[in-house]
C-alpha cells in the first residue's frame, strides 16, 4: 500500500488502530476519527506477534468483526486477513465503500475478498458497534449450526 501511494509509514499509530486483540469492534462510529486522523495498520504478522506486542496499542484500538481472508495464503480462514484486506474491510464497514473498492482493486485477491465477504460487509456497513457485535454473534451461531433469529 505504501509503495503504491495508498498509505504512508508513521513512527507511531494514529487515528483508528487496527488491533486484533482490542475489546472494541470497528464501526461507523469510528468514521470521524478515520476522516480526521486516518487508520493505522500495524506492520506485523498476527501469527508471529504475541499478545504483549498488540497490548501496546490499545488506545483507539479496534478489531474487525468476523471476516474471511481472500488472500491465497489464508484463503477463507476467519480473521487471518492481510493488511490490505483489513483496511478494505474497515473502509467498507465505515461506509467508505468507494475507497474500499479502489483499494481492493490494487491486489489480485481484492475482488475475491469482497466476494467472499459481501453478505458480512453489507450487514456491518454503517452500523453501530453494538449492532455489529450482535450481527457478528448471530453469524457465528449460524456457522456453528445455530440458525439466525
Amino acid at each position: 500500500m505504501v509503495r503504491l501511494g495508498f498509505a504512508k509509514l508513521v513512527d507511531r499509530p494514529v487515528g483508528v488502530v487496527l488491533n486484533p486483540l482490542s475489546d472494541r469492534v470497528l464501526s461507523v462510529g469510528d468514521r470521524e476519527t478515520y476522516l480526521s486522523r486516518g487508520i493505522t495498520v500495524l506492520d506485523s504478522s498476527w501469527n508471529r506477534s504475541d499478545d504483549s506486542f498488540f497490548r501496546k496499542y490499545v488506545r483507539n484500538g479496534r478489531r474487525l468483526p468476523l471476516l474471511f481472508a481472500g488472500n491465497p495464503v489464508n484463503y477463507s480462514k476467519p480473521i487471518k486477513l492481510s493488511s490490505l484486506e483489513a483496511v478494505v474491510g474497515s473502509l467498507y464497514i465505515m461506509d467508505e465503500v468507494e475507497e474500499a473498492l479502489k483499494l481492493a482493486s490494487i491486489m489480485k485477491w481484492g475482488k475475491t475478498f469482497l466476494d467472499l465477504n459481501r453478505e458480512l460487509l453489507e450487514a456491518y456497513r454503517g452500523k453501530s458497534e453494538e449492532e455489529i457485535v450482535h450481527l457478528e454473534n448471530s453469524f457465528i451461531k449460524e456457522i456453528m449450526g445455530e440458525p439466525r433469529q
